[in-house]
């Protein structure tokens, strides 16, 4: 029996075989009449495709036609972007013309990042080096203090610890806990009826998901208090947002476990570059009119500027706040993951960094589209009809989810 794309799926077609998640929980069994809600399901659990009894009858996806005129404007002003990668490469190809009809179809709201204003640079300019130490002995906390996070993975190593425990250390934040309960109750998540405690969401999603979670709200919290005269932490946390949705896609797509990791890693993987924001706009200034006259990168920019980088920051940050390693190598190495313990987690924050540029979907003060590490995309094995599967997935979630994290905790 054929495999079709999620979708090209119809109301009423058979499942040929049964259909589970990266974990194997079984989502619909073989047999079955697909159901609306069950596409729905399957996307937002990552299943790019099935196999069904009878393909005949399912055919492509409601195609909004676009006018060619301003598709050919769009990839014209698109190229510049690329520039860092080899647009024959199959997965670039795929990526350039998933952007390509994505931003067609909202030319009107989607534009290439507007230059910054000069910022004066510093009368006494701070070396890398020093200023990488002030980073360092920059008493730098989570909101609410990191005893939280501390005493939740404190709670969770614990093999006498149950979901009540780990659920009351998170409900020491109202905020958090409402926002978590937010989040698994969305349509990213999918389940059939409401999770009204954190308690049952620990027991249905796992203590290390969850934990995972609050992690990354708990550390984006800190930032949100960042000046729009030095950036625009919305646009940022929708880049980053994007990014992280994206990662758990893939990492579902890709039969990669600890999917919540991945979300997180992506929602934190330019956590550097808010320290420089937050704690550094002058600097900040500099690598952002600096990239912006388009023959550097920003990443570059970081190294003319401060003599490192904002992944040389989050190494730090991470070791100062005794994150999960896992999730640090993830982050870190997001710009050159095969240096990564694990290259095949990294590699899907390296990709999710890359459609996230493409689509346009927020800022994080880098206009050009990283270049794709085409080993990276080799440990992978997806192919790039899996990305025609997975970008489209990502967009439908990401706009619910940034209404649930703009709408803070």
């Amino acid at each position: 029996m054929p495999y079709i794309s999620i979708d090209q799926l119809k109301p009423g077609m058979v499942l040929a075989t049964d259909v589970t998640d990266t974990n194997g929980r079984l989502l619909l069994s073989e047999g079955q009449s697909i159901a609306h809600k069950h596409v729905g399901i399957f996307k937002m659990w990552g299943v790019p495709e099935v196999q069904v009894q009878d393909a005949g009858k399912g055919g492509a996806g409601e195609n909004h036609a676009i006018d060619p005129e301003v598709t050919r404007q769009v990839a014209e002003m698109l190229k510049p972007a690329f520039s860092d990668n080899d647009l024959t490469h199959p997965a670039v190809a795929e990526i350039f013309r998933q952007a390509v009809i994505y931003r067609s179809r909202h030319a009107a709201s989607l534009h290439r990042q507007g230059r910054m204003e000069p910022v004066k640079r510093p009368s006494s300019p701070i070396t890398g080096l020093d200023l990488r130490k002030k980073i360092r002995s920059r008493d730098i906390k989570l909101p609410e203090s990191p005893s939280l996070i501390f005493k939740l993975n404190d709670t969770i190593a614990d093999p006498f610890s149950s979901a009540d425990d780990i659920a009351q250390v998170i409900s020491k934040s109202p905020g958090l806990s409402a926002l978590l309960l937010r989040i698994v109750n969305s349509a990213f998540y999918g389940f059939p009826s409401r999770i009204d405690s954190v308690t049952r969401a620990v027991t249905i999603i796992g203590s290390k998901e969850i934990s995972a979670l609050a992690v990354g709200i708990t550390t984006m919290e800190i930032f949100r208090d960042i000046p729009k005269a030095v950036f625009d932490m919305q646009a940022f946390t929708h880049h980053s947002l994007a990014c992280g949705v994206l990662a758990r896609i893939l990492a579902a797509g890709g039969n990669i476990r600890n999917t919540e990791q991945l979300f997180v890693s992506g929602l934190l993987h330019d956590i550097g570059r808010m320290v420089i924001f937050k704690y550094f706009p002058q600097q900040a200034g500099l690598m952002l009119t600096g990239a912006n006259d388009d023959k550097v990168s920003l990443y570059d920019m970081e190294k003319i500027v401060m003599g490192f980088r904002h992944t040389d920051i989050a190494a730090d940050l991470f070791e100062k706040w005794k994150f999960p390693v896992a999730l640090s190598q993830n982050v870190v190495y997001h710009h050159r993951p095969m240096a990564a313990q694990d290259p095949a987690k990294a590699a899907i924050i390296h990709l999710s960094d890359m459609i996230a540029h493409s689509l346009g979907e927020g800022k994080s003060g880098e206009w050009r589209v990283p270049g794709l590490d085409v080993a990276a995309w080799d440990k992978l094995r997806l192919s790039s009809q899996t990305l025609s599967t997975v970008i489209p997935q990502a967009i439908h979630h990401l706009g619910f989810l940034m209404t649930v994290f703009q709408s803070g905790a």
